[in-house]
Parts: C-alpha cells; sequence; structure tokens
C-alpha cells in the first residue's frame, strides 16, 4: 500500500522495483488523496483483501526479495505481528534530512539520547529517541524491535485492525503514530521483528520538495508529545530529549 502525493515519477520508480519482486502473490494500492496520512493508511488497509498488510512511502525503492522476506518472516511464528528490514538512506539522499545533514549534531544524538547504539535499527530508548541503524547500508541486524521502520512495515491485518489500525490522532504527514501502533501490539504480548534482508532504499525528496509548510513542524512536536504521554517513562534523559525537540521544532518553525 502505497500513499502518494505529488511525486510521481519516485513513484514509477518504487512500482517498477515491485514488478520485479520474487514473491509475486500481492496487489498494489496507491492512495493519491490529500489528507492526514495515519488516515490515508487506514483508508488504504479498508480497501486491501490480503491477511498481510504491507506499507511502504512512494519515494523507496525495494530490494527484489523485500516481500518474499516478509512473507518467509510471518510464516515462520505466529506470535510475530509485525515485520520490517532496512530502508536504507542513499549517500546523495543523506543531505535531504536535518538528521544526516548536520554531522556534528547527528554524533550528539547517537551519542546522548541514542546511548550510543546508533548502528541498531528499531529502538527507543530510555531518552524516548529513536535509534537510526535501518539507514544504513551495513544494517545486518536480525531480531525483534521496538518499532518497525515508518516507510518499510508490515503487519497481520487481523492484529491490525484489532488494536484499530494507525490513531488519527496523529495529525499531518503522521510522526510517531508508527511506534504507536507498535507499542499497542507489543502489549497485547506480540513480536515485532526486524529482517536484514527486508530492504527498500529510501530516496528522499530534496528539502525544499519535503517541506509541506512551517506549521506541519508545529504538528510533528504535538504528535510527539502525544506519543510521549502515553508510551514513554518518565526519565530525566526523557525531559533532555523532549527539550531538544522542541527546540529543533521551534527553530525549524521560524
Amino acid at each position: 500500500m502505497v500513499p502518494s502525493l505529488e511525486r510521481e515519477e519516485t513513484l514509477k520508480r518504487c512500482l517498477r522495483s515491485l514488478e520485479l519482486q520474487s514473491f509475486k502473490d500481492f496487489e498494489i494500492l496507491i492512495d493519491r488523496e490529500k489528507d492526514g496520512l495515519a488516515k490515508v493508511r487506514n483508508r488504504l488497509a479498508s480497501k486491501a483483501t490480503g491477511d498481510i498488510l504491507v506499507f511502504i512511502d512512494d519515494d523507496v525503492t525495494c530490494s527484489s526479495d523485500w516481500l518474499k522476506t516478509i512473507a518467509s518472516v510471518f510464516d515462520s511464528s505466529r506470535t510475530i505481528a509485525g515485520v520490517s528490514g532496512p530502508a536504507i538512506v542513499p549517500k546523495e539522499s543523506r543531505p535531504n534530512r536535518d538528521i544526516f545533514r548536520y554531522v556534528q549534531i547527528k554524533e550528539f544524538y547517537d551519542y546522548f539520547f541514542c546511548d550510543g547504539r546508533q548502528s541498531l535499527p528499531g529502538h527507543i530508548t530510555s531518552s524516548g529517541a529513536w535509534t537510526t541503524g535501518a539507514s544504513l547500508e551495513t544494517c545486518s541486524y536480525e531480531g525483534s524491535v521496538d518499532f518497525l521502520e515508518a516507510c518499510n512495515m508490515a503487519f497481520r491485518r487481523d492484529l491490525f485492525l484489532k488494536v484499530g489500525g494507525f490513531d488519527e490522532s496523529y495529525k499531518g504527514c503522521g510522526d510517531w503514530s508508527e511506534p504507536d501502533i507498535c507499542y499497542k501490539l507489543k502489549r497485547l504480548g506480540f513480536e515485532l521483528y526486524f529482517h536484514p534482508k527486508a530492504k527498500v532504499y529510501h530516496n528522499l525528496a530534496p528539502l525544499q520538495n519535503y517541506k509541506a509548510g512551517k506549521k506541519q513542524f508545529g504538528t510533528r512536536l504535538d504528535n510527539y508529545e502525544l506519543l510521549s504521554k502515553r508510551w514513554i517513562k518518565p526519565h530525566w534523559k526523557h525531559t533532555l530529549y523532549k527539550l531538544f525537540m522542541i527546540g529543533y521544532y521551534k527553530w525549524k518553525s521560524l
């Protein structure tokens, strides 16, 4: 399932990579409506007919065994509710996101907020920060994770519906609705699994095309506050991380 808005060229490349999948038993659903991303994803899920719901972004290209790997992981255990894998950001795309663009800030983020676990994918630390190891070409981790990559996530349909899908209280581009649903599934006792062969390449758009207006940054901060109140346990590092997030989003809104 692919939410897409005014990115026809990247969407074409994404669809081409789906045509080349070694696993062939799947349907493609695309939603081009301008709406909150959580709502768009839920709308796509309501139209799907398969037992597994797979969500990607329109600016990714998928490795040929991506779907085959996802299917095999789900087949391996009924206790697995969701599957993800690397969402590699190519070198040429890294300057298009602040978290990769400002190297010294990234080094501080990894060392302090992520406890030096920058090569680990899919984990949320005691500070409430998310690790970024899934973006690395060298990512080889396999095992349980706290959350699924937002541009590369698959769920069992029955469990997705059981927890109510993505919470549409997360507005705009839906930041943090993804770990929110992951926390709900883990609370039910299910596992989220990361496999290095379930790999996509996240071809990030240039900054001037990525920004949807300064208002989005305020919405993203509100979304993080919602996740924080629900799921992140009190910790002195979390207090500092929230201040960091507030400062960052305030700066981006100027």
